[in-house]
């Protein structure tokens, strides 16, 4: 048996989320690792799957374990396990089948992690995974180029606060303009901003408008079309997903049923409908519109940020860490869910 956060039903309610004992995970391939888990990090996904918004496309059994970025030890090797060893330190972004990483152990395909730097904690790496790979394949899709001038709304979100840092470090953008409150400008100039908007003072779509060759959206706004320039790109993590979107959720899930694949279907209608209307102000502008679903890939998280950390040009921003308890759990939620996070929120399992 094991420990690990769970959800007996769907729920909005914070207090719904508990610490519970289940089966210890096995694994299942021989491809995969077990990893005793020392810090998990917290992501939008984890509350919408726990509210059962993705239940359509994602349909699980209860108990839902919690948890997609992890960070711990190798404590099992399948036998083609090639990269790790028992003892190494990890940290990845598991697929939607392992999805539990809020526990003392979580099983992970070894191509979905990646070697933790030696100067890195567990903390910090968790913080990584999932937001920094949505960040780096949304600005790929983008189409950023050196020199280029990228918007990023809510900079100091996970995605966003990556977004910046990867624009300036990897990318080569010339110029990193967000939006944050004032409370947050600091942080964000820190992560990489070269201009910084205060949303809460100033109307951004008019202060910045036909600014940006590439705009990304973390907060699900669709009137950031307004700052990108004509033949510009757009990429958003946070508006409606079209229907190739929620296919890709569907590679990671289990088979549906019949009348699941039906209600799939009518979803994926209603869902493109809604946003070509959303979407209508980009096409008057002749800018290209993507919506980004993570791809799960530890080499390219170590390629590419493994680098950064070690350098210290990539320090994630956390927002609070909390205790791996029922009410560590609540807290951890509850933050997660108002939307206001400096960062990224942790859990500390061990």
């Amino acid at each position: 048996m094991y420990k690990a956060a769970t959800v007996a039903r769907y729920t909005h309610d914070p207090a719904g989320f508990k610490v519970a004992e289940l089966p210890r995970p096995a694994l299942s391939s021989a491809t995969q690792v077990e990893i005793t888990v020392h810090a998990a990090s917290l992501n939008p996904i984890d509350f919408k799957r726990a509210e059962g918004m993705l239940s359509i496309a994602l349909p699980e059994p209860f108990p839902l374990k919690l948890g997609y970025d992890v960070s711990g030890v190798v404590s099992e090797v399948g036998s083609e396990v090639s990269r790790f060893s028992v003892g190494d330190r990890v940290y990845g972004r598991v697929h939607a089948e392992h999805a539990g990483t809020i526990a003392e152990y979580v099983v992970a395909e070894e191509s979905a992690l990646a070697p933790i730097p030696a100067s890195v904690g567990f903390e910090a790496a968790a913080a990584v995974p999932l937001a920094g790979l949505t960040a780096k394949q949304a600005l790929e899709a983008g189409g950023l180029q050196e020199g280029q001038t990228l918007f990023v709304s809510g900079g100091m979100g996970g995605v966003g606060m990556f977004a910046l840092a990867l624009a300036k470090h990897h990318f080569g953008a010339k110029e990193i303009i967000t939006t944050v409150s004032s409370k947050k400008r600091d942080g964000a100039l820190a992560m990489g901003a070269t201009r910084v908007v205060d949303y809460a003072q100033e109307d951004y779509t008019q202060v910045l408008a036909d600014t940006a060759d590439v705009a990304l959206d973390t907060v699900g706004d669709s009137a950031f079309y307004k700052v990108i320039k004509p033949n510009g790109s757009a990429v958003s993590v946070a508006m409606l997903p079209d229907g190739d979107a929620l296919d890709h959720f569907r590679q990671e899930a289990v088979p549906l049923s019949f009348m699941g694949s039906v209600k799939l279907a009518v979803a994926k209608s209603v869902v493109n409908c809604a946003g070509w209307f959303l979407t209508r102000g980009f096409r008057a502008k002749n800018v290209k519109y993507s919506f980004i679903v993570l791809r799960c890939d530890g080499e390219d998280l170590e390629k590419t940020f493994n680098p950064l950390l070690e350098s210290g040009k990539l320090v994630p921003a956390i927002s609070n860490s909390y205790e791996f308890t029922d009410e560590g759990l609540c807290s951890a939620f509850t933050e997660s869910r108002a939307g206001h996070a400096t960062g990224k929120i942790i859990i500390k399992v061990k």
